[in-house]
């Protein structure tokens, strides 16, 4: 039988890479350690341990994982297996970090002679990768880097039950290093997960409806549900996040079209684009299956299983015969009989409810409170509006000259003018009024203002220099006196024009 060598190594420098990353493994592996017992530390398991937790922290988005956090999770683990105290776990756990990330700068690599190309290559790779760092307290805190989450997703259970999560991961890592086509492969991967977990689900919901005769398999079948449903709530969040970063990555795209490379690229995210919507389509959909899965099947199996009790509860049997049976003294029994007792019930009366907050009320007199207030009539309402109107008249005319110099002004340059003018006006709540309303219904042409509007007095006091007024927001606050603060406005006043004259800021 005839093997053609060119087919043997093809992509053997890729698999050697692949291998590669298990090596910090057999590192931890050969290492020798004993805790206090004398007996020698498992450091490959540990090493993986330290996978799981990095991984797990991971999908939880838990950004501060550092040697200390590592170190609580292996003793919370190990303690009664490995007899080291948290001080020892914590240099244990400094060891394992060293050994996937080596605290010299230098990066992991391996060396070997590639067959396919005949040459000698050296692979680099990153298990952990420095994450954020808190300098008050010195901490460095870590993340999987992409080899490490090669490594973890070697394992085959921990693959299958976090496929999705697994996928939106390296779909990322694709969209950041503007992998597209490999992104594309990375939804149809997502697609066929999620009609797997569908068959999943529809699978369970039988199981749970034909299966739970007992309240341990309830508590089994329910601890499923809810794990199934929180993973599926952390997905959809990384869906919507995903769905963001492929907006931004687009709106990027979308204005660097000067190429073929470009168009290309544009092309691919807006397939990317489309394609996500789908798949988070159908995920939206095994969320709402989960939840109705935890509400409503779960509740039914619960009825279930409490009737099925009722029916196979015998009274003469459990009861009568167990307690007329057998000899028990006389407080027992009635502890035995008790749950089916009625509840007992007493009315009585305390000597120090003599003493309880009293209500006193005086015969013949109206309670003030339950007197209903009536609104005021239409004729006071004209009466205030004028009031108002005529206030905001007085404060106009006395600006008029400054208006008439400037067509533009701020609040503040106002504010000044009648601190000299009028101080008093400073201290009213209705001077402040009067610039909110207006700023609120700016801008104001005079001609479209009816008969009854409070504005009607600054249309009088301002009619034979302007048509309008417009008032903006403007930069800083103005604050005359301790009682009030109101935000800078600029007031533009659209002068008519003069012959032989023009108005400016």
């Amino acid at each position: 039988m005839s093997i053609e060598a060119r087919s043997v190594v093809e992509q053997f420098g890729e698999r050697m890479k692949r291998l590669a990353i298990y090596e910090p493994l057999h590192r931890l592996d050969r290492k020798k350690g004993k805790d206090k017992n004398g007996n020698e530390i498992p450091y490959y398991e540990l090493g993986m341990l330290t996978l799981l937790f990095f991984f797990e922290n991971m999908i939880m988005r838990h950004k501060t994982s550092g040697v200390r956090e590592l170190a609580l999770f292996l003793y919370e683990v190990c303690h009664e297996k490995i007899n080291l105290d948290e001080t020892g776990f914590e240099e244990l756990a400094r060891e394992i970090i060293e050994v996937y990330r080596p605290s010299n700068g230098k990066r992991n690599s391996r060396s070997f002679y590639n067959w396919e190309t005949g040459q000698e290559e050296t692979v680099y790779y990153s298990i952990l990768k420095a994450a954020r760092s808190d300098l008050k307290s010195n901490t460095q805190y870590y993340a999987l880097d992409e080899q490490g989450l090669e490594l973890i997703f070697s394992s085959r259970e921990y693959f299958s039950e976090f496929q999705i999560s697994i996928n939106q991961l390296l779909l990322r890592k694709q969209l950041e290093k503007g992998e597209f086509m490999g992104s594309l492969r990375q939804l149809d991967e997502m697609d066929l997960s999620a009609e797997a977990l569908t068959e999943r689900l529809a699978k369970i919901k039988h199981e749970v409806s034909r299966s739970i005769v007992s309240e341990e398999t309830y508590t089994r079948y329910k601890k499923l549900i809810e794990d199934i449903n929180l993973r599926l709530i952390r997905e959809n969040e990384e869906f919507e996040e995903l769905h963001e970063f492929v907006r931004l990555t687009k709106d990027s795209l979308k204005y660097q079209l000067d190429n073929e490379k470009d168009k290309k690229a544009y092309e691919f995210i807006l397939k990317i684009d489309n394609r996500l919507e789908e798949v988070h389509h159908e995920h939206s959909k095994l969320l709402q299956e989960s939840i109705a899965l935890r509400t409503h099947a779960l509740d039914a199996a619960q009825q279930s299983l409490y009737y099925i009790g009722i029916d196979s509860f015998n009274f003469e049997q459990e009861i009568v015969d167990a307690l007329m049976g057998r000899l028990m003294p006389l407080y027992t029994s009635g502890t035995f009989i008790e749950p089916f007792l009625s509840l007992e019930r007493a009315k009585l009366w305390h000597p120090m409810s003599v003493f309880y907050k009293q209500r006193i009320e005086r015969v013949g007199e109206e309670d003030k409170s339950k007197a209903f207030t009536y609104g005021v009539t239409e004729e006071e309402v004209r009466k205030g509006k004028s009031k108002i109107g005529h206030y905001f008249k007085e404060v106009v005319n006395e600006l008029v000259p400054l208006f008439e110099e400037q067509s533009v002004i701020t609040l503040e340059e106002i504010c000044n003018q009648i601190e000299v003018l009028r101080p008093e006006w400073l201290e009213q709540r209705l001077f402040y009024d009067m610039w909110m309303i207006l700023h609120q219904k700016s801008p104001i042409a005079f001609e479209n203002l009816d008969e009854e509007s409070i504005l009607n007095g600054i249309k009088e006091a301002l009619g034979g220099i302007t048509n309008s007024i417009k008032v903006m927001e403007y930069e800083g606050t103005v604050q005359k006196v301790p009682r009030f603060e109101i935000k800078n406005m600029l007031i533009d006043i659209t002068m008519r024009q003069k012959e032989g004259e023009r108005n400016e800021l």
